[in-house]
């Protein structure tokens, strides 16, 4: 696995030659490096999956240094002294971060709405189906059975920041097909502000890994879109210093484009293990991996 200096932790078991999943932390509150943060947008943020309201400078309480333990990038600084923009966009990130739910809390919740989409297609099939014999009164429940459902599904679907994301990402360019600029800029803000809470995709920076034999290597984390790119930053006689060592796409679109890039099942950890990482379960992305030439 790798470990970057700041003690996040990411595993890349390889599956072949040319292919391979990799396990990324997933507990945006412990393990995302907050510096990458301030890409964030200065305009509102999304209150649902489609509204936005106005930022957090009504915030009641000022965050101390202490509670980020040097993730923002800097030096600890006196509370006396730190500047404004810093307080804001650390108030700005918890409230992001409020919004949605990480770590084994995510997986929870997926399967939560992995069980309400079930019951929300048998209830529709039972409407749907011509030869049922349900009587026009339960007709009428099961409708309104069918919309409850789907409003519990949204709901617990917007807890989720890669749902949210995905969902911001096709308005966006619906908006964009139909030149409509003013919703276009709403949907690219709140993908925006989703995408900062997604842990895989705000891995930028240096990662201390054990390649075999050859012992402990380190890579650069970069981004080319939703694509994570690995260089080598010291080589071996495999993958040489500076050429890439492996790649993931994590764009939400990947795994409908692609069968074979569909999502793999989080690793679940023995008690053991999992008091060790202080989670239940891993993520996993599928990636591909550089091999050696001839």
């Amino acid at each position: 696995g790798f470990v970057s200096p700041k003690g996040r932790s990411m595993s890349s078991p390889q599956k072949s030659p040319l292919q391979m999943s990799i396990s990324m932390p997933d507990d945006g509150s412990k393990n995302w490096d907050k510096s990458q943060s301030s890409q964030a947008s200065d305009s509102s943020i999304p209150n649902d999956g489609l509204d936005s309201i106005e930022s957090s400078s009504d915030f009641g309480h000022p965050y101390e240094t202490e509670q980020y333990n040097g993730y923002d990038g800097a030096f600890p600084l006196p509370d006396s002294v730190i500047p404004e923009t810093r307080q804001l966009r650390w108030e700005r990130e918890a409230l992001l971060q409020s919004k949605f739910v990480n770590g084994d809390e995510l997986f929870e919740l997926r399967s939560v709405v992995s069980e309400l989409r079930r019951e929300l297609i048998n209830m529709r099939a039972r409407v749907e189906d011509e030869n049922s014999y349900l009587s026009g009164a339960e007709k009428t429940q099961a409708k309104r059975s069918i919309a409850l459902l789907e409003r519990e599904l949204l709901k617990h679907n917007e807890r989720d920041a890669e749902f949210t994301y995905a969902v911001a990402l096709e308005l966006l360019e619906k908006a964009q097909e139909d030149g409509d600029e003013e919703m276009a800029k709403k949907y690219s803000i709140q993908a925006e502000e989703a995408r900062l809470c997604i842990p895989q995709l705000n891995m930028h920076g240096l990662w201390v890994g054990k390649y075999g034999d050859h012992g402990y290597e380190m890579i650069n984390v970069t981004y080319s879109g939703d694509t994570l790119i690995a260089t080598k930053v010291t080589g071996d006689k495999n993958v040489p210093k500076g050429e890439v060592t492996f790649t993931a796409d994590l764009s939400p679109k990947a795994s409908l484009s692609d069968p074979m890039m569909a999502p793999l099942d989080p690793i679940e950890l023995n008690p053991k293990a999992s008091q060790q990482w202080g989670k239940k379960y891993l993520p996993r992305h599928l990636g591909k991996g550089q091999v050696a030439g001839e």
